[in-house]
Formats: structure tokens, C-alpha cells, sequence
């Protein structure tokens, strides 16, 4: 399923990078691949650089984590590996870029996630099937969260959060074998997920409530503990470092030195009961509207915990810490993009009650239903560019709003029907405002490579999917073709 995700994902890459974030991340990276430095030239918004600081040494720093930008050098490498060849897309890459050496390394940076979001996938599928679920459930569970969530319009984008989910989920996946070796990488991986991104440690708690093979839970077991907590400790020594050679400071961060937090009012922290409505059932950013099968995994919640007690609590303190903590950020909607990006990290592990058995006929025509639904509406979400339907949403906002602030535009997209993002891209969709990358870069070596990843991978997700019937038929073939 995994490989059929990710088949499907490359088809709605879209082959460049918009919007601040994307294009500092890129910035960091290709100065960490070519300069071996994190020091960039900032974007600059009526005459201030923005999302960032001067550091001690003069230079510009972003305020944003290493982890990312480490990650992606290497696609800036090899798009300046592909710049050797003959590239017949520069005339139609029309977005922000610094010359021609510059398109190749964009390009490549833009399908980064694509892969990360397959492998958390497969992980998730892993994590179902070894709690004891048939392959049946873990494909539909791994199927809906690929196809049926956010993480369909998340996998174009190039934000932190899927890198961050996968090492969650792969220290999820490792906590249950029960041995300490298997909590030191549990603790290097969520380490790396820290260093993409600080929110990576609200996942300790859940992880140490987690039971192993044995059914013993991971708090039990102090050596375990012990295995787990150095490597974040580590971590955050890391940071420390990265922060001090930067600013000059062990705690800054970046978001304390460039204004980010005062802009965001005070400390940054808003009105928790606003950012916890707004995450869950507003129509702008509500969950529920971008990930409707978690409606059918909450209905799910008590028979899953009937199953897997242990599992099913620690999946409760994981979404519940989450939820408290970046529900009192008044930030809490996350900018321009697609879906609620900041709960992205639970989603997966929010699903797994869908795993459980269905109790009725109804309760297995919702899953179908609601599945079929996750798709249609992520369908904008993955063909359309979201920074074009954040300026389609500013000029909508302008013609009906009687008062105009940017604070006035973030509260009408974020609780307003009209504002979601789900009406503007599909309004977009609908005007065949397309934005894939194969169909920009038409009749080039892109699309012709991109055709031939997405046959392939899908070709071989289907054979593996189909393997065990064919196995078995082939059995039963030969059985009637022997003789007594």
C-alpha cells in the first residue's frame, strides 16, 4: 500500500517551492550543501527581514530547526549533479530562483516529503499488523491515511512536520520490541525528530506508556528509560550548540530573537479553547473536515481499547498532551497550506482505532463512506497550488469584508465557510488552475521519468498487495494438476 501511496504521490508533486517557510528551508539546505554553513540571505517584507535574525557574526540565520535543511542538502547536491545535463524546463520554471544553477536543486527539493510520507505509511501499517490486526485492516487503515487525510496535500509541500512523524512513528514502532537496544534507536530516532523539530519530545510520555512484546510498559523498565532519555538529551545538547553558534545564546532559538512571538501577541500564547475548537471543527482548519475517518476512529475508540488497553492509552496521552499544548499556541492554524499541519504527527497513531473490528453493518458502511469522502476532499488539496489559493482567499476576503486587518482575514479563512481552504482550492480546481509538476514541465525528461516511478511503484505495490493470492492460487493449481 505504502508503494502505491507514494506512486500516486509523485503524481501530484508539484515541482517548485512558494511561500516563506519552503523557501527558507531550501535556503538553509543549500547553503549547508554547499557552504557547509546555515547562514542564508533573508526575505525581506517592507524593508525588514523576516523569520530570522542577524547572528553574532553579522549573518543572517533563519529561525527555523537544522533537522530539515540536513535532510534536503543531499537533493541539493543532486540537483546540482542534474545541472550537468541538458535541462529543457528552465523557460517554464517561472517561480522564485537565483538563475539557472539555481532550478534543478528547487525541483529536486520539492518531491523531498513524497517518500517521507510513504514511509510513515509502511510504518503505520507495521505498527497495525504487530499489534496483532490482520493485513486486511492495516492495508485500509494505512490506505485511509494516505489517501484520505491531509497527508495527501502535506506530501507536495515542504514543511517539517512529515519528517518529524516518521521518526515518532519509527521510535513508536521500535518501543514495542522490548529490548534496550531497540530503546537507544527508539531514542536516536526521536532524537533526529527533535532536531527537526522541538515539539518532537511531547511524544516521550506516550512512548513510555507504551507496553512491549511482553506486555510490560516501557516506564517499567528502567534501563529502557535510561536508553530512550540519552539520546534526546543529546538532542538537545545539539540544539543548544546550533542556537549558541548562531545567536549567541543556548536558548535562542531564532523565533525569540526575530519577533515572531511578539508578532504573535505577547509569549505567543492564545486562547487555548479558540485554537482547540479551531483544530478540531473549525472549517477552515477543523480535522474533521480534512481527515474525516477520524470521526469513525473516535466512534472506534472504546472497542480499540477493549483490545489493546496499553496501546490505546498511550495513543490517548500522545493526542491529548499534543492537543493541549499546541491548542494554547496562538499560532495554533499553522499560516497558508493545507489541513491542520501541526496535528499531522498524531494523525496516523490517531487512526489506529480503525483497526478494531466493525461492530455493525453501519459502522462498516461509515468507514467506506467516509474513506470515499477523505479522498474527494483532499483532491484540491493535491492539484492545486496553496499559495494561489491563499491570494484567491485575500481577494474574496477584500470584496466582502467590511473591515480589513490581517488578524480580521486569519479569523474569517480560519472559521468562515467562504475562507476554507477547501472551497478556494477547489474553486481554483475547478477553473483547471492545475499545478503538477508533469503537466508544467510537459513533454520533458520530467515527465517521462515521473510517468515511469509511478508504474513502477505502483506496479509493484499491487503485485505485493496481490502476492499471497496469487501464491495461493498457484498452490491450487498445482494440487489439481497432480494425480493420485
Amino acid at each position: 500500500m505504502a508503494l502505491i501511496a507514494t506512486g500516486l504521490y509523485l503524481l501530484t508533486a508539484s515541482g517548485h517551492l512558494l511561500g516563506q517557510d519552503e523557501e527558507y528551508y531550501y535556503r538553509m539546505a543549500r547553503s549547508v550543501a554547499r557552504d557547509h554553513s546555515f547562514a542564508i540571505e533573508p526575505l525581506v517584507f517592507r524593508n525588514i527581514e523576516i523569520a530570522g535574525a542577524r547572528g553574532e557574526d553579522g549573518s543572517f540565520y533563519a529561525e527555523y530547526a537544522p533537522g530539515l535543511p540536513v535532510a534536503l542538502a543531499p537533493l541539493v547536491l543532486l540537483g546540482d549533479g542534474i545541472n550537468a545535463l541538458p535541462l529543457d524546463l528552465v523557460s517554464r520554471y517561472v517561480w522564485l530562483q537565483e538563475g539557472e544553477r539555481d532550478i534543478a536543486p528547487r525541483i529536486a527539493v520539492s518531491y523531498f516529503n513524497i517518500p517521507v510520507v510513504g514511509l510513515i505509511t509502511a510504518l503505520l501499517i507495521l505498527i497495525i499488523i504487530g499489534l496483532g490486526y490482520s493485513r486486511f485492516a492495516a492495508g485500509f487503515v494505512g490506505a485511509g491515511f494516505a489517501l484520505s487525510t491531509f497527508a495527501l496535500g502535506q506530501a507536495r509541500m515542504i514543511y517539517p512536520e512529515p519528517l518529524q512523524t516518521l521518526f515518532i512513528l519509527t521510535a513508536w514502532l521500535l518501543m514495542s520490541r522490548g529490548s534496550t537496544k531497540a530503546a537507544l534507536v527508539a531514542g536516536c530516532a526521536l532524537g533526529c525528530g527533535i532536531l527537526v523539530k522541538l515539539t518532537t519530545v511531547l511524544a516521550l510520555p506516550a512512548l513510555l506508556l507504551l507496553p512491549d512484546e511482553r506486555a510490560i510498559m516501557v516506564w517499567r523498565r528502567p534501563w529502557h528509560i535510561i536508553a530512550i532519555v540519552l539520546p534526546l538529551i543529546g538532542a538537545l545538547a545539539v540544539y543548544a550548540w546550533y542556537n549558541y553558534n548562531r545567536f549567541g545564546s543556548f536558548i535562542a532559538t531564532g523565533y525569540s530573537t526575530s519577533g515572531t512571538v511578539a508578532e504573535l501577541g505577547g509569549n505567543g500564547i492564545g486562547n487555548p479553547m479558540t485554537g482547540l475548537y479551531g483544530l478540531l471543527f473549525s472549517t477552515g482548519r477543523g480535522v474533521i473536515w480534512y481527515a474525516p475517518l477520524v470521526i469513525v476512529a473516535v466512534a472506534s475508540a472504546r472497542r480499540f481499547y477493549h483490545e489493546k488497553k496499553e496501546t490505546a492509552v498511550a495513543v490517548f496521552v500522545f493526542v491529548a498532551v499534543w492537543l493541549a499544548v499546541h491548542s494554547c499556541y496562538k499560532g495554533w492554524d499553522s499560516g497558508w497550506g493545507w489541513g491542520p499541519r501541526y496535528l499531522f504527527p498524531v494523525l496516523p497513531l490517531a487512526l489506529l482505532p480503525l483497526a478494531s473490528s466493525a461492530s455493525s453493518f453501519a459502522t462498516r458502511l461509515a468507514r467506506v463512506g467516509l474513506f470515499a469522502a477523505g479522498v474527494v476532499v483532499q483532491l484540491p488539496g493535491a492539484l492545486v497550488d496553496f499559495m494561489a489559493s491563499g491570494q484567491q482567499s485575500m481577494i474574496v476576503f477584500e470584496r466582502t469584508a467590511a473591515q480589513r486587518s490581517q488578524e480580521m482575514f486569519v479569523a474569517w479563512r480560519n472559521f468562515n465557510v467562504a475562507g476554507s481552504e477547501i472551497v478556494q482550492h477547489s474553486t481554483l480546481l475547478l477553473r483547471g488552475q492545475l499545478d503538477i509538476a508533469w503537466l508544467t514541465f510537459r513533454n520533458s525528461w520530467l515527465t517521462t521519468t515521473t510517468l515511469g516511478f509511478v508504474a513502477l511503484l505502483v506496479g509493484t505495490g499491487f503485485v505485493l498487495l496481490l502476492w499471497p493470492r496469487l501464491r495461493e492460487a498457484c498452490k491450487s493449481k498445482d494440487l489439481l494438476g497432480t494425480t493420485p
